[in-house]
């Protein structure tokens, strides 16, 4: 068949990704059931095998595929070497998209051809055979129609409400991304450790991480000691095994790539090695990106990556973003603000005269400047002032020199 209706490299891609990542089946079940989307049978095998191992809740490994294979008097253990040196992809909507297309190519070049071979068979009329083929074409259109949304009966959905962590202190939705918006120095680091600690203590079985790229670690050890026992009045220790933080090079999610961009297979390492945080913190935004700042097609891709894993996975997921010079506005391109559900700006406590109020320094105002989950509520308002840093009787300036 010709080489136009299929692609073994995206095949390959597919069937990694759903080896490293088999929760993407449940998630794709309908779109990797409905067609016959591999060409080759050994990908068609060892689909099967995916398939079942996920059925069975066995893990998806190569070991017990291989076991699957034999004993179905299968051997395709070289190709699935093949797929389990390929990339997998963290979103796979347009591999299978893909491989769709070829399969309703093939399937349709399969009714033409029966079409033709009809037409010359001299025991079938010209009615009988256009019959046929619109019969064909028919179930094609019923088992090949593309589910484009999921359509639900509003009044069968069982009703409920956004939920927040830290609702009593500074509210951010669950299972979505939000970002923290701030100039440098305005003490993003020293609110994120604040905002791990308040959910610690409001979930002590949860567990929070924050990738503080910026910030020595012995740096945001030594914050967290002063916030702990001077703001919060609790000992550090009690955090024990709840806070975990890093400093390490970050993974940058998109690699461009020609006038393109590619989805750094390293992200589904990432996704590993934090699943069981709750609440992930990435400071600063553009660490992690890897691509052009100010493309919002770019900034659009990097965003629907975290969003779906948040989805899918449970996670509160915050970025830290730098603001525009002189403001407290993000920078870069708008996508990023517009993909996620909340933003807070961080900026000074002010006189009436809108310079900073020196007396205040150890409160920040924190304004909700999107918020499409409703945080406004249990926040009170669209701006709170919150303490940040511990409050001191002596000058101000001198004391944020020491931190």
């Amino acid at each position: 068949m010709a080489q136009h209706l299929y692609n073994i490299d995206i095949e390959r891609t597919l069937l990694s990704s759903l080896i490293f990542e088999p929760q993407l089946i449940e998630a794709h079940f309908h779109a990797l059931t409905t067609n016959n989307l591999f060409f080759h049978a050994s990908h068609q095998a060892i689909f099967r095998a995916i398939l079942y191992l996920q059925n069975e809740d066995h893990p998806v490994e190569e070991g017990l595929i291989n076991t699957y294979l034999t004993k179905n008097s299968e051997n395709y253990e070289a190709e699935l070497l093949q797929i389990l040196t390929a990339n997998p992809a963290a979103s796979i909507q347009a591999y299978i998209q893909e491989l769709t297309d070829l399969s309703e190519k093939r399937t349709l070049i399969g009714i033409v051809n029966e079409f033709s071979r009809d037409l010359q068979n001299e025991s079938f009329t010209g009615n009988s055979v256009l019959s046929r083929t619109l019969e064909k074409l028919e179930d094609f259109q019923k088992t090949h129609r593309v589910t484009l949304l999921d359509m639900h009966d509003i009044t069968t959905i069982q009703s409920e409400e956004a939920e927040f962590i830290c609702k009593a202190w500074l509210p951010f939705p669950k299972k979505t991304v939000s970002m923290i918006s701030a100039p440098g120095g305005s003490g993003k680091s020293w609110l994120v450790i604040q905002l791990m600690m308040h959910h610690a203590i409001e979930n002590p079985h949860s567990k929070s991480f924050a990738w503080l790229s910026e910030d020595p670690t012995g740096l945001t050890a030594h914050r967290a000691q002063i916030i702990a026992t001077s703001i919060l009045r609790r000992e550090l220790k009690e955090f024990t095994n709840k806070i975990v933080i890093s400093n390490s090079p970050t993974v940058q999610v998109l690699e461009e790539q020609g006038r393109g961009i590619n989805i750094n297979p390293y992200f589904n390492d990432l996704k590993k090695i934090l699943a069981p945080y709750d609440l992930i913190i990435l400071d600063p935004l553009i660490a992690f990106f890897g691509a052009d700042e100010n493309n919002n097609a770019h900034a659009r891709k990097f965003m629907q990556l975290f969003t779906e894993w948040a989805s899918r996975e449970n996670k509160t997921i915050v970025f830290i973003h730098h603001s525009t010079k002189n403001t407290t506005q993000a920078r870069g391109a708008s996508a990023f603000t517009d993909a996620v559900r909340l933003v807070y700006e961080i900026s000074y406590v002010t006189n009436k005269d809108g310079t900073p109020d020196e007396t205040r320094s150890h409160l920040r105002k924190i304004s909700l400047t999107k918020d499409n989950y409703g945080a406004s509520k249990p926040l009170g308002g669209k701006q709170i002032v919150r303490q940040v840093f511990p409050e001191v009787k002596t000058d101000a300036s001198v004391f944020m020199k020491d931190f």
